[in-house]
Parts: structure tokens; C-alpha cells; sequence
């Protein structure tokens, strides 16, 4: 009987061994895998089926609270013929066309001036970076004291320049540029990237360029910018992608779609067929429109790209 427990520990003691000999060793690539598995999951529920679900609602009627009722192509043709929608197309590719380059374009050119040591150059990074960290809807709150005609800061800096002030959003003539100027200031993750692949860069380019007499905008134009325009490509891409999401949160703060429609984006056609009209097969049918031109931009900018000798493969980044 003495023996019993003391043969019992030793078998106690064995078991968690003899259970890690028993379990399967995973190689690294399984590892990575198996680390990866939430972030696909997350990526099939919340984006995938949705999607699916989306796009299948765009071929039925469906207000939330009868029964979903076939359509066939009807939703495309109602969205397409109403007025309202091609007026949102046209808005919001006047967000997109010009701002969406400026702002990657200028996150560039701020990214080359601040590589060089100061004094005070890690807090104006910082204070780049600011604005991207911001809550959507605090940055337009924000933006939308910034504009008021009567006691906003920057017409109140123009008239004591001796400009005269526009009513920024409450004129449709300036209810764009306003949205515009605003979203140029958004330009930190840009920045960051930019910052990140200028100091990848070899300085033997620059030396050897400056023994050449090249100058500041020579380093720029032929250097800097030819280098790293594969990256700034690729922002431009995910800046074209995400203006159509990020914008529908400060105009629907700011703007509400006024004045006039000036401002009304094809997001905003989105959320009123849907929440507002309980029209979700139109709105799910624009939905898909919206990614359908948001593919036909990309594949556009792409086909610039080639045309200048832009790659977009993994050779091309090795800087």
C-alpha cells in the first residue's frame, strides 16, 4: 500500500510530459497561419458576408420590414435615372480628382523638408501626424468652427488681411473648396510613409547629384520623386479608396449634403435611400456603384502609371 501513491506521483509527474510528446509539432508557416485565423475571421464576417449580402439585396425590394421582394435590375435603373444620384457621382469625383493628389503630393513634400535635423523638427512631425489621429467627427466639428462665416478663425484672418471673407459653407460655390482645403490638412499617415521611404534612400544618389550641380528641386524632381513613385502611388490608390468612406462623416456634420446639393456625395445618397427612405435595395444597388467607379479609378491610375514607367512589383520597391 506504501508503494501505490508513490508510484501514483511519478505517473503524475510524467503525464504533462508524455502529453507535449503526443502534440503535434506545427512548422512556422502553420504558426503564421494559425495567427493570422482571427483577423480572417474578421475579415469574413464583417466584410465579406456582408458584402455578399449587400449585393444581393441590390436585386430586391426590401424596406427593412415587409419581406424582401424580387427586383431584378430595377434598383441599378432607379438609382441610375434619379437625379440626385448622378449629381453625388459628380461631387464626389470633384473630391477625389484633384484632392486626393494634392494631398499626397504635399504629404511628400512635407516629408523632404523635415528630414533634415532641428531643433524643433520632431514636434512638427508630430504635429503632422496630429490631425490623422483625430476622431472624424471632432475633426469636423472642429473644421466646421474653423469656417463659420461670422466668428470663425479664418475669416476673421482674412478680413484683417483685407480680404473679404466668403460665407464658406453656406455659399455652394464654396462649400467644396472648404471640404477640399479641410482634407489637405489630413496628410500624416502620408507623411509617415514618405518620411519612412526617403530615408531608405541611398545618400551616395544625393551626393553624387549635388557634385553634378543639381540643386534642391533638382534632388526633388530627379532623385527623391522618381524614386519613391511606386509608394506614392500606392497611396494615392488607398487615399481614392478610403475619401469615399471618410468623407461621409464630416459632411454629414458639417454640410448635411447643402448647401443646394453642393456637397452631396455619393455616400450620402447611400445613407438616405437606406435610413432616411428605407429603400435599401437602391441604396445597396448605388453601394455597389460606388465600388464599381472606386475599381475603375484605381484601374485608371494604373494605366497612368504604366504609361510613365511606374511599377508596381516587388522588384520596384527595393530601394
Amino acid at each position: 500500500m506504501d508503494d501505490v501513491p508513490v508510484n501514483y506521483r511519478a505517473i503524475q509527474s510524467n503525464a504533462p510530459m508524455l502529453n507535449l510528446r503526443r502534440l503535434p509539432q506545427l512548422s512556422y508557416q502553420a504558426r503564421l497561419r494559425l495567427l493570422l485565423l482571427p483577423y480572417a475571421v474578421g475579415i469574413v464576417v464583417l466584410v465579406v458576408i456582408p458584402a455578399l449580402i449587400s449585393f444581393g439585396l441590390a436585386f430586391f425590394h426590401y424596406d427593412g420590414l415587409s419581406a424582401p421582394r424580387w427586383a431584378g435590375n430595377l434598383n441599378f435603373i432607379l438609382a441610375y435615372t434619379d437625379e440626385l444620384f448622378n449629381l453625388s457621382v459628380q461631387n464626389s469625383l470633384a473630391l477625389i480628382i484633384l484632392p486626393v493628389p494634392m494631398r499626397v503630393f504635399g504629404a511628400f513634400l512635407v516629408a523632404y523638408l523635415m528630414q533634415r535635423g532641428g531643433r524643433f523638427v520632431n514636434w512638427f512631425r508630430a504635429t503632422v501626424y496630429l490631425p490623422s489621429v483625430i476622431p472624424s467627427a471632432a475633426y469636423a466639428l472642429a473644421w466646421l468652427w474653423i469656417f463659420n462665416p461670422l466668428y470663425g478663425p479664418m475669416n476673421l484672418l482674412l478680413g484683417s488681411l483685407g480680404v473679404v471673407p466668403p460665407n464658406w459653407l453656406v455659399d455652394p460655390a464654396w462649400a467644396k473648396p472648404a471640404l477640399i482645403i479641410m482634407s489637405l490638412w489630413q496628410i500624416g499617415e502620408g507623411f509617415l510613409v514618405s518620411f519612412a521611404a526617403l530615408q531608405d534612400l541611398p545618400p551616395e544618389l544625393h551626393d553624387a547629384a549635388r557634385i553634378d550641380g543639381a540643386g534642391t528641386l533638382g534632388l526633388v524632381r530627379y532623385i527623391a520623386l522618381p524614386l519613391i513613385a511606386p509608394i506614392l502611388l500606392l497611396l494615392i490608390f488607398r487615399d481614392v479608396i478610403l475619401t469615399f468612406q471618410e468623407s461621409f462623416t464630416a459632411i454629414l456634420l458639417m454640410t448635411d449634403g447643402g448647401p443646394y446639393y453642393a456637397t452631396y456625395t455619393l455616400p450620402m445618397f447611400v445613407y438616405e435611400q437606406g435610413f432616411d427612405l428605407f429603400s435599401f435595395g437602391v441604396a445597396s444597388a448605388a453601394l455597389w456603384v460606388m465600388y464599381l467607379l472606386t475599381g475603375l479609378i484605381v484601374i485608371l491610375l494604373y494605366i497612368i502609371a504604366r504609361q510613365w514607367d511606374i511599377g508596381t512589383t516587388d522588384e520596384t520597391f527595393v530601394l
